[in-house]
């Protein structure tokens, strides 16, 4: 299985792994599993159309995927996500419209963005197990558009 598989597997696993009281420890561990799990399946995807397949390949798309910034990541797919892609986007896709399951995807990478950043560094944040298993919920659905 895939490292973004793995990942996503691990952030339903982790949300639903006490069936009373979610411990917040595994509630935000979910939340951040499901925001990487969408993260390297957007790297993995991209690092494979720019560089291909192959096995001679792999170190050269090992190398690549390093080069992904979140912070980068996330300014595309909000212009993704709004419809307002940056200058150095809008060439990309003249004449096209941004089309509906990727903009999903786009606004589904900000919004577990902003929720791993709480889940990781704002303590006086709670998450509910329904919370949790709804941004497990979105990153599923992120996969299935993609």
């Amino acid at each position: 299985m895939s490292l973004h598989a793995d990942l996503l597997h691990q952030a339903r696993h982790l949300a639903t792994r006490e069936p009373r009281r979610p411990k917040e420890a595994s509630l935000r561990r979910a939340v951040s599993a499901a925001y990487y799990a969408l993260f390297h399946l957007l790297v993995n995807e991209a690092s494979l159309r720019f560089v291909g397949g192959r096995r001679d390949r792999r170190n050269l798309r090992e190398c690549l995927v390093r080069a992904f910034a979140h912070r980068d990541m996330k300014q595309a797919s909000q212009g993704f996500a709004g419809g307002k892609l940056s200058p150095k986007l809008a060439p990309a896709i003249v004449g096209h419209a941004v089309q509906i399951p990727l903009a999903h995807v786009a606004e589904t990478f900000v919004e577990l963005q902003q929720a791993r950043h709480e889940a990781d560094y704002d303590t006086a944040k709670r998450f509910t197990r329904l919370e949790t298993l709804n941004l497990v919920n979105q990153a599923e659905q992120a996969f299935t558009d993609w």
